[in-house]
């Protein structure tokens, strides 16, 4: 049993060191050397070939390893029925891909008639400008940059579309950019096809980051999305969204290539981008970002990493000191990974979206109870422990964890907040009592009005998330 056990953990190293080069837009000899030796040993173990495909696949790695197997001719030493099923992964996220841009393309024609200036962001900028792939990774909703002032005028443009707003937002179910958020609600169109991500900023002015959202725009570059003029972000600027972007716990190989990627394709001016990073308050977030991602790739240039002067006190900082010392045990970097922040997120998100009392009440209960007392795989992911820890370990990790579910809630959005949303949502359930006497038009009522049937809304978000 514990050889069964050591050579699980070294096949799942070994996947991961593959699997992260083999992410690279481009090899060092070394590196192709490795990948190809791999390739040709597993030749004969369609069992093996299955094991690494499984990885790939449960990281959602399958549709760029696919392309990268494909462009490099290293297919050739997998069986046929491997293959297909990478190609599978690929070719379905390459179709709902293209279906979210040529939907895209719809509102953004309008933004550009009617002078509504905008820049696309991230994975559906990449797919283009680093990958040239359109399938070479599964996105959730096209995110775009506009100024506040436009989002009224946007809402007007999704609704002559007949988008679906999904929800009310905190304000109803028309509002003007708010103050204290950086993105307006999302939509989704008629054919469930897009979901779209508009935002006036690339992180929550309630956080501890600072962007200088004017002179981000004054960097921008023209990019070109089919037939349509739009803008991109400059390449530092970029480099700073997805740092921002990038979770304390949702941080694997697929959250890092981007920023790899990203800085092999383009020139970054590190002088700039560290005074970028300095007036972002980002430093530590930008320290924690590269090493992980250089743990990934080995491409991120020490240079960049001396210059940000980070304060080693602070809680990032000690959160990637502990994750490097997972690392350096020859563990996974996936062994942490979660997307806690998110579990909490969609239940606020539900909260929102049922305006009775005992719906509410089931929903706060169940954020208190992600706040107060993790589950305990979490409590092993949040502290960067094995399973196999000692007694005291794990009771010193049951203890942390609700600290680091709030800093890491706090991350996102601030601490104070936290405590403010918290308070927010008490009062609202206990106003919601109000509906037994009155009832409030709820969201799913919205819906029915429209002759829109809220379990489709659901499995469409489903499906595409």
């Amino acid at each position: 049993m514990e050889n069964q056990v050591r050579f699980t953990k070294q096949m799942n190293n070994n996947f991961f060191y593959i699997a992260s080069r083999i992410s690279k837009i481009t090899w060092t000899q070394e590196e192709k050397d490795n990948i190809i030796q791999f390739c040709e040993g597993i030749k004969q173990d369609e069992k093996l070939q299955r094991s690494f495909f499984q990885y790939c696949k449960q990281w959602k790695l399958g549709p760029w390893v696919y392309v990268q197997l494909q462009k490099n001719h290293l297919y050739e030493h997998f069986s046929e029925a491997v293959i297909l099923d990478f190609k599978d992964l690929h070719d379905k996220i390459k179709q709902q891909n293209q279906q979210r841009i040529d939907e895209a393309v719809k509102f953004l024609k309008l933004f550009k008639e009617r002078n509504i200036p905008v820049a696309v962001l991230k994975g559906n900028l990449f797919m283009h400008t680093i990958y040239h792939d359109i399938g070479y990774k599964k996105m959730n909703d096209f995110d775009m940059l506009i100024h506040p002032e436009d989002w009224p005028k946007v809402q007007e443009i999704y609704d002559e579309l007949n988008y679906i707003p999904l929800g009310f937002g905190w304000s109803g179910e028309k509002e003007e950019a708010a103050k204290f958020s950086h993105a307006g609600m999302s939509f989704i169109s008629p054919n469930f096809h897009c979901i779209t991500g508009t935002q006036w900023g690339i992180k929550s002015p309630t956080s501890a980051y600072t962007v200088n959202n004017q002179e981000l725009w004054e960097c921008t570059l023209e990019f070109q999305l089919q037939d349509t003029s739009i803008k991109k972000l400059s390449p530092e600027h970029n480099l700073l969204h997805l740092i921002l972007h990038m979770g304390l716990y949702k941080i694997g190989i697929r959250d890092c290539m981007d920023v790899y990627n990203l800085m092999l394709a383009e020139k970054i001016d590190e002088d700039k981008f560290v005074a970028i990073a300095e007036e972002s308050n980002a430093i530590e977030k930008a320290y924690f970002t590269l090493k992980i991602s250089d743990h990934c790739s080995g491409t991120i240039p020490k240079s960049l990493l001396d210059k940000l002067q980070y304060n080693s006190k602070s809680f990032i900082i000690k959160r990637l000191k502990s994750r490097l010392n997972m690392l350096s045990q020859g563990v996974d970097l996936h062994r942490s990974y979660n997307d806690y922040f998110k579990d909490i997120e969609m239940k606020v998100f539900y909260f929102n979206l049922f305006p009775q009392f005992h719906k509410k009440f089931a929903c706060l209960f169940s954020i208190n109870k992600l706040l107060i007392w993790p589950k305990q795989k979490y409590v092993y992911k949040l502290n960067d422990i094995s399973k196999s820890a000692n007694i005291l370990k794990k009771l010193y990790a049951r203890i942390k964890a609700p600290w680091l579910v709030l800093k890491l809630v706090g991350e996102e959005i601030g601490v104070g907040i936290v405590f403010l949303l918290l308070l927010k949502l008490h009062i609202d359930q206990l106003l919601s009592l109000a509906n037994y006497f009155r009832k409030k038009k709820s969201y799913f009522d919205y819906l029915e009005e429209r002759g829109l049937q809220p379990e489709k809304i659901i499995k469409a978000v489903k499906n595409i998330e």
